[in-house]
This record gives C-alpha cells, structure tokens and sequence, in this order.
C-alpha cells in the first residue's frame, strides 16, 4: 500500500485554519503535540484537528470528530466533553495533556506502552510490535470482529494486570468506536480490515479509499462495546488462549497437514504402479 506523499504545514493552530484545510494527510511537524490516541492524533494528521495538537478545547475536538469520523452529534459530545471533565485541566489543552497517566490513558493499550512507574505521562509512540501482536487475533487474516478484538483485550489485560472497571470501559468504548467507523461486512463476518487498522494504528491517518458511509452514533456505540464485554467474559469463562500468533499458527499448521497429506497420499497412490 502506498503512502501519501508528506507535506509540510505551518504549524497553523487556529479554527480558521481548520475550517479551510484540504484534509491530505501530513505527518506531525516538530514542536506539534500528540497523544496516545490514534484517533485524535489521525484528526490532527488530517487538519480536521488544529494541526499542531495545541489549543484545544471541547467544542473544537467535538467539530473535529463530526467531520474526521462521522460522529453523532451527541457521541462526538459525550467524548469531547467527558474526556474534558476526566482531564480535570481547566481552559484550552493540548494533545500531549492527554498522555497524563490514568485520567483518560490508560494501561493495556493495544498500541502503546504502559506508563512507567512514577511517571506522570504515558508514552505517546505507537509500539509496533504491539500493533502487530493486535493484528495477529484477526481469525482470517483480514477482517478484526468483536470476537477477535475482545480476544485481544483478554490477552493484553492479562499482561497489564491492575486495569480498573472503568479504564476497562474506556477501552472496550475505544475499539467499539472503531468497529463502528470502519467496520465492514462481507458474505458471513462483519470487521475493520486489518491493513485500515494497521494504517490507522501505525501511521495514524485515514486508510487509503476511506470515506465516512454512516453517521456512528451513541446507542450502537454502547451496544457493540456491551458485545465486546460479554465476548470477553466468555473467552474469560472457557479459558481460550488468546495469545498473539495463535491463530496464524492454526491455519500454518492446517495448511502443513493437508500440504503432508498431499504428499503422503501421492507417494502410496505412485508406489502402488509397481507393486
């Protein structure tokens, strides 16, 4: 997949700027700000945000969610406004505020490090290694379902134990936003295509081809983040290894045993000529 060309941009931070800007994507300029969030910093990428992450309040974030991913009106305000009041910082942030350790971020990301022990902030890079351990719980290889990210967060809380119900919520909340941006149905299964994510995740901008086809609202939101909970409690429940590389494992070993077949059965079929 290609990778759009980087251009510059002049650090512009005002709403104006916002307001006439093409949406291509450009990577972050130094002296920009980010968060640990991809969806944010991906609005940011896009000028759907202030480019560079500064200056922000609730109603500039809750604009930029409505134009970047669609949102209702009422789910782009829960999280504007609610992440606002968990920030607990009074007049205009910036994105980096957002890394402040257990207000909104928190540990068992599916894309970032934990915070380290005594530190204020969360780290703000994407892991790699993380995102491809994530990727890897898609079943098929190229769609992510419920089930394949709930199986993710099972494993990734199991790693960072300490996660509290309402972080856990956060993060159930997170993946059933983008389940409900970027899903997609094919004939049996409905999912985020693993290169969106990947692109989402990795590069933090719009996947290649990408358009809003429906306005995510809060009630589905809640519904499919309720999905997500039960599908954890039943991996929990029937103790599903859920460790990254499994599935790949699976088909590898499958496809090794039918390929073995194959060839176990040509060799006694051949063999059989001469006897």
């Amino acid at each position: 997949m290609s990778t759009p060309t980087s251009l510059t941009h002049d650090n512009a931070s005002s709403s104006s700027a916002v307001e006439h800007d093409s949406h291509e994507w450009h990577p972050p300029q130094a002296g920009d700000s980010r968060s640990p969030c991809p969806a944010l910093n991906t609005l940011a990428n896009h000028g759907f945000l202030p480019r560079d992450g500064k200056q922000l309040t609730g109603p500039i974030l809750t604009h930029g969610l409505e134009q970047g991913y669609s949102l209702s009106s009422a789910l782009a305000h829960v999280l504007a406004n609610g992440g606002v009041a968990l920030l607990g910082q009074f007049g205009a942030f910036d994105l980096n505020d957002l890394a402040r350790h257990n207000r909104i971020e928190h540990n068992a990301s599916l894309a970032h490090d934990d915070a380290k022990p005594r530190d204020e902030y969360a780290p703000i890079a994407p892991n790699s290694k993380l995102i491809t351990q994530f990727l890897e719980q898609a079943k098929d290889g190229r769609l992510m379902t419920v089930e394949d990210v709930a199986r993710a967060r099972v494993w990734r809380e199991s790693q960072c134990p300490g996660l509290n119900a309402f972080q856990a919520e956060i993060a159930r909340g997170e993946m059933a936003i983008a389940l409900g941006i970027f899903g997609q149905r094919n004939s049996d299964k409905e999912g985020i295509p693993v290169d969106f994510l990947r692109t989402w995740l990795s590069e933090e901008r719009l996947p290649d081809g990408w358009k809003p086809t429906h306005t995510q609202g809060l009630p589905e939101t809640i519904r499919t983040s309720r999905k997500l909970f039960n599908e954890m409690k039943r991996i929990e429940k029937d103790g599903e290894n859920t460790a990254p590389g499994r599935q790949r494992v699976m088909v590898d070993a499958m496809l090794f045993m039918f390929v073995l077949a194959l060839c176990v059965g040509y060799f006694f079929i051949g063999s059989s000529k001469f006897v």
